[in-house]
């Protein structure tokens, strides 16, 4: 078994907190092999980078007690690993006679960035491309081998470097986007004159838009009905119901609009007519428009 620590300027963990990205023989959870195990935590108020490299498939029960023993009391942050991770690692630790483990605490940062893609338009959603997004600009040529020769390594593991190489990429930005919901927040957040507040639900059911949004500060109730739209405060809970309208915008995009009844700009490229509000440009909701709306509703009645 090959294993490296390695000092990272990671600046977003805390003790409790431990990155988890694994490099495997493939996808098949019954009859692939963990290869790599790889984890960011802090140890003496620093940020380090752990790797276990299984040099043949004898070695993967030492990785999965490394597993075991490592995630204890500990909140686990991966990127999709939900879906793969998580669940690869209970598959082995089962073929190995050992109970498979299901964190009590953790957090899928894929789970979080697609969620938000409601809201925004990513190139990808790999890792490079999301790290790019939020203004991380990291310049390693490393992280551009070509998968299929990555795969080739990880078969034969006679050449580990690019696999920890590899593995060492993704737990730094993994680590770097650990903190991505506050950037969501700041991103889709208005101040007003009852404080920030920010959208955190966007769904239309045929012609009705209901979105929630969440106050920094607990509110005095409020309910008010008008005749294009329906807004309740309880305590932190925002939540506006709009009538909306569907249509194309142009022969390449459709989308939904409201009655612009507080004579809003439109924080758009698609020209509309100034009495209707841009709400959704085919799959994203517009939030700076919906900031501005709820703003001025609670504004106008509160």
């Amino acid at each position: 078994m090959i294993s490296k620590k390695i000092r990272i300027n990671g600046k977003k963990l805390n003790k409790d907190e431990l990155v988890l990205d694994i490099e495997t023989t493939g996808l098949d959870f019954r009859n692939d092999k963990l290869v790599l195990l790889g984890l960011v935590k802090i140890e003496n108020d620093s940020a380090y980078i752990f790797q276990h490299f299984a040099q043949d498939d004898s070695e993967e029960i030492k990785l999965l007690n490394i597993y075991l023993r490592e995630i204890k009391n500990k909140k686990i942050i991966t990127f999709n690993g939900d879906t793969f991770d998580i669940p690869f690692l209970n598959s082995r630790l089962i073929s190995h006679k050992l109970f498979p483990v299901f964190p009590e605490s953790s957090q899928d940062i894929y789970k979080i960035i697609k969620w938000h893609s409601k809201f925004f338009s990513y190139d990808s959603m790999k890792l490079v491309a999301i790290e790019k997004f939020i203004g991380i600009e990291r310049n390693d040529p490393s992280r551009y081998k070509a998968i299929s020769k990555l795969s080739e390594d990880i078969l034969t593991r006679d050449k580990p470097y690019p696999i920890l190489k590899h593995n060492e990429n993704d737990l730094i930005a993994t680590e770097a986007l650990s903190d991505i919901e506050n950037f969501y927040i700041n991103k889709l957040s208005i101040d007003s004159k009852i404080g920030k507040f920010w959208i955190c639900k966007a769904n239309i059911n045929k012609d009705i838009g209901n979105f929630e949004f969440e106050s920094e500060k607990k509110l005095e109730d409020l309910f008010v009905a008008e005749n294009n739209y329906q807004i309740s405060i309880k305590d932190t809970t925002i939540k506006l119901n709009i009538h909306v309208l569907y249509g194309s915008f142009n022969r390449d995009i459709n989308g939904f609009v409201t009655i612009n009844h507080f004579d809003l700009k439109n924080e758009s490229n698609i020209e509309v007519n100034d009495k209707l509000l841009i709400i959704r440009e085919d799959r994203i909701y517009n939030y700076k428009n919906l900031l501005n709306l709820c703003k001025n509703i609670i504004e106008n009645h509160y």
